[in-house]
């Protein structure tokens, strides 16, 4: 019942057109999905210290003004539907990546975990709906269960690069074994690292053989 609260409360003050010409019907139509830029690096560069990733993967390129309208209609204003698109842009690179990294297909799919909380007042977590359609999509296997996160933390948004990688230290646990796992952390956008870095650090710190992560955008 709430959810379809939700729903009706977004069809009338978000209807859905597309977020860059405007056409009915669609969030982001055909040709303006087509003229987003991707991100052609391949593996980037890990630029926070210590760095528990064994590097992390980019799918497009934050410079560009619609996906920061895209993302951030997915984050702020709880259109789930927007996980098809950015879900997309994450199959583009990773079909790209298993060519160059077979290997890849054999990882766990993971998403960055919300705390209860958070995830109660959204609605949904957005990097665990990417996850969903990677692992349909690519057949490969995918785990919700085995990062929490245990501390509802200030939103990252609002916090320089130190303050961030403070605020968000113990903030997840791992209630699993993934003693020997290789694993592909998911989110959707990558700033600082700071979150991302600590799933890595606890993954890490279980027994995680290996941990990269992915992302839609660098912020």
């Amino acid at each position: 019942m709430l959810e379809k609260i939700r729903q009706i409360i977004l069809e009338i003050f978000f209807p859905v057109t597309c977020l860059d010409c405007g056409q009915d019907g669609e969030w982001l139509c055909e040709q303006c999905f087509n003229n987003l830029k991707l991100d052609n690096n391949f593996l980037e560069t890990v630029d926070f210290k210590p760095s528990f990733l064994d590097g992390f993967f980019v799918a497009a390129n934050w410079q560009d003004k619609i996906l920061q309208k895209v993302i951030h209609s997915y984050k702020y204003n709880f259109s789930q539907e927007l996980s098809l698109i950015l879900a997309r842009l994450l199959l583009i690179k990773t079909k790209h990546l298993l060519k160059i990294y077979p290997e890849i297909q054999n990882f766990i799919l993971m998403p960055v975990p919300l705390h209860k909380k958070r995830l109660t007042w959204r609605g949904f977590n957005q990097a665990e709906l990417l996850v969903n359609v990677l692992a349909q999509k690519l057949n490969m296997k995918t785990e919700d269960g085995f990062l929490k996160r245990i501390k509802n933390t200030q939103a990252q948004a609002k916090l320089n690069s130190k303050k961030r990688a403070k605020n968000i230290v113990n903030a997840f646990v791992v209630s699993k074994d993934v003693r020997g796992q290789e694993i592909l952390l998911v989110d959707d956008v990558i700033t600082t690292g700071a979150t991302m870095n600590e799933c890595a650090k606890v993954l890490k710190q279980a027994g995680a053989k290996t941990v990269y992560g992915l992302t839609v955008a660098r912020g």
